[in-house]
């Protein structure tokens, strides 16, 4: 009667979550120090497939909220995906064209405003899929209890709290196919998402036709003879049909190019509503740019008159390429022995000052611009859409969706994702692998318990607390300091050639070239055989950004996990758990707290944005000086120095806040355990007869009394007010067989 009434004690305790120490009988019926029940006891064994009665149904417990929330996060995203993917497929205003389709086409500057909010927002979603597939994969990365049991018994520990590949390899297969699954459906994410949609420039080629004073005057425009315009136009004007020039046997000089250059001189078209005055300032200021899109043909109106040398009211003409490098150039006064020393950008300011505007007619005469006359055309600039690269941010997000929904619905076991899940499995079911040992620390259990040593009481020889660095291991702050650092240097370096290229072509500052916009100077020399390619290459810094997040975020991950730790030794406080009993606190997060999560999130989302306005794809449609077609389109990379030198400084100050956070001290004196299972395991071997009982109270860790004739102290958790920190030189011990 007495066994089957100790039975039911301990069916009760196992199912009410509060194991306690039980005494065992000596000789003679005296009592003998105490011991606690072990994991392979029948009554503490939790089948591994099914879940523990004293955890709620995993609907309801707190991490697979926070995956639920993820995974409603990541449709959401792709819902998102799909109704911009169909509406712009099915958008009957601007018809699919080879997988291309069209947003908005008109005005250029509204095309801009438009690209930079869907990549505000692209970059928001993309931080926000990041976020979402970090905190899943750390909750699959964490440990069971079983799992732990099972390390430990092979001497090996495990990561608690923290995201961790370590554990990857002792976690079920299961949870770890769904771990790689959603780790490598983030790199497409991040390799495309940014060029799914991007910008295409419409440029157009224009003709700059120096005419006298009197050309647009009431009868004075004579034409002169054909064959003289179009010699100046030979290396211009072109049959569509075979591509011969001007000059050439077979060209036809009535050609319809021919007859629409000659119908551009004639008056009465510029008298058409396409045509504005403009002031010389008012000319330099619109037509001083790579690319030209609201505007086409221009006259210049000279000081010179019509007179015997000049037959006709048409002086000379030039043709605004977008071949070479600032095809503005054409406003410089002609420097005959010097001619790349011109710079365009020179001229604007010049001329707004009041100083004259001078063009070459001649290596001995030069004329002055009065006045010019420019054609307005309506703007083709097009915010575009890669269906292709849509599909595979689906499918990915798809994927991903999924894997976060079995994640929540395939975890049976409880895990231990926080580091108040980890102690109050180990309060409730101490380890015995660990007894003894409650001053170890994460070197301790590198360099001693692995190795199976016998540990014995020893002398606390810390004095003050430590700093926060102290609790990341010298192998992650290594990786991230020479990835990160990496990162910069490199971005230094092609900053400093981005420089070089540009001061080749301009005198003048970088800032000049703009933030983000696509010119003729700042753009990769490299051949690219297809889009796709120039696609990979601007977004390969996008993919380099979040694993260098992932890497960033888990170094706070560890410094934050070691400083909730080290408040249990400044003072009493509850148990934050994913499921939590009375007395013990809920957790919506796991080891990064909000006023530090959404400031990472922030940094990576506007780390993205700066990537993306510092390296992109550069697409222009240049047409010719009718307007009749595309003559070239340019797909490659283009950059911006003053985008890497935001980027690189927000990279820099990242990476001094991580070593002035490593710099803060800990709040109290404590074993430096880091996210090392086994060494939080040593310090949670409490004592007293409700040692169970303690996680639904606030406890502390620090130097407790025990049974005199052990003749050591201990350092534990406890719920008793007299708790106080460890005393330099004091000796201590753990309690249980390592100590009998």
């Amino acid at each position: 009667m007495s066994n089957l009434r100790k039975n039911l004690r301990k069916w009760t305790a196992l199912l009410l979550g509060d194991y306690r120490f039980e005494k065992r009988g000596g000789n003679g019926g005296g009592s003998s120090p105490i011991e606690l029940l072990t994991p392979d006891s029948e009554f503490t064994r939790i089948p591994p497939n099914s879940f523990s009665s004293v955890w709620k149904p995993v609907w309801y417990t707190g991490w697979h909220t926070g995956v639920l929330a993820c995974a409603t996060s990541v449709v959401v995203v792709l819902l998102i995906n799909v109704s911009i993917t169909i509406y712009v497929a099915t958008n009957p205003e601007y018809k699919m064209e080879g997988g291309i389709g069209t947003l908005y086409s008109g005005s250029c500057d509204k095309s801009k405003t438009i690209s930079l909010w869907l990549h505000l927002g692209i970059n928001a979603l993309s931080t926000l899929l990041l976020s979402g597939s970090n905190y899943t994969q750390q909750c699959l990365s964490a440990p069971t209890r079983s799992e732990i049991d099972g390390a430990h018994a092979r001497k090996q520990w495990m990561d608690i709290g923290v995201p961790s590949i370590r554990n990857l390899s002792r976690i079920k297969a299961e949870r770890a196919l769904l771990w790689v699954a959603i780790g490598f459906t983030s790199i497409p994410l991040h390799l495309l998402y940014n060029s799914a949609v991007y910008t295409t420039l419409a440029a157009n080629e224009f003709f700059v036709l120096l005419v006298t004073d009197n050309h647009f005057g009431p009868g004075a425009y004579t034409e002169g003879p054909v064959s003289q315009i179009l010699w100046s136009r030979r290396t211009l004007l072109h049959n569509v049909a075979d591509m011969r020039e001007y000059d050439k046997i077979g060209y036809p000089t009535d050609s319809h190019d021919a007859q629409l250059f000659k119908s551009v001189l004639e008056e009465g078209n510029t008298n058409a509503q396409s045509y504005e005055d403009l002031t010389p300032s008012q000319c330099t200021d619109l037509y001083n740019m790579d690319f030209v899109s609201g505007r086409r043909n221009l006259f210049l109106i000279s000081n010179v008159s019509s007179d015997a040398m000049y037959k006709s009211t048409f002086i000379d003409s030039w043709t605004a390429h977008r071949e070479v490098v600032l095809p503005s150039r054409w406003m410089c006064p002609k420097i005959l022995h010097h001619p790349s020393k011109c710079n365009p950008n020179e001229v604007p300011p010049r001329v707004a000052s009041g100083l004259p505007w001078l063009i070459n007619i001649v290596p001995w005469e030069e004329a002055e611009i009065t006045g010019c006359k420019s054609e307005k055309v309506v703007e083709k600039c097009k915010v575009q859409f890669s269906l292709g690269i849509m599909i595979a941010v689906i499918c990915c997000n798809l994927v991903k969706a999924c894997c976060m929904v079995m994640a929540v619905v395939r975890s049976r076991e409880p895990t231990l994702v926080t580091l108040g899940d980890a102690i109050d499995s180990f309060l409730r079911i101490p380890d015995p692998t660990t007894m003894g040992i409650c001053f170890a620390d994460r070197q301790y259990i590198e360099k001693e318990w692995r190795r199976g040593w016998r540990a014995g009481p020893r002398p606390w020889k810390r004095k003050g607390a430590r700093r926060w660095w102290t609790s990341v291991s010298k192998r992650r702050w290594i990786i991230c300091n020479f990835f990160c650092s990496t990162a910069i240097i490199i971005a230094g370096v092609l900053l400093v050639l981005g420089i070089v290229q540009d001061r080749e072509f301009l005198s003048t500052d970088i800032k000049s070239l703009g933030f983000g916009q696509v010119n003729s100077v700042s753009l990769v020399t490299m051949h690219f055989r297809n889009t796709t390619q120039a696609i990979l290459l601007a977004n390969l810094p996008q993919t380099i950004i979040s694993l260098l997040y992932l890497i960033y975020n888990s170094l706070f991950t560890c410094m934050l996990v070691s400083h909730e730790w080290s408040l249990f030794s400044h003072h009493h406080r509850a148990l934050r758990v994913t499921s939590p009993r009375p007395g013990q606190r809920s957790t919506y997060w796991l080891q990064i707290p909000y006023t530090y999560a959404i400031p990472l999130m922030t940094l990576s989302a506007l780390l993205h944005w700066l990537t993306s306005q510092s390296i992109f794809l550069a697409r222009v449609d240049i047409w010719d000086p009718f307007g009749r077609e595309v003559t070239r389109k340019i797909s490659t990379v283009g950059y911006s120095c003053i985008g890497i030198i935001f980027a690189i400084s927000l990279g820099i100050l990242a990476l001094l806040t991580a070593a002035g956070m490593g710099c803060k001290p800990f709040a109290g004196e404590i074993t430096t355990v880091g996210s090392c299972s086994a060494a939080i395991s040593a310090a949670c071997h409490a004592w007293g007869a409700d040692s169970g009982g303690i996680v639904r109270k606030k406890i502390r860790w620090g130097d407790v009394e025990i049974v005199p004739n052990l003749r050591v102290r201990h350092l534990t958790f406890s719920s008793e007010v007299g708790v106080r920190k460890p005393s330099f030189g004091e000796v201590y011990a753990g309690v249980g067989r390592g100590n009998e």
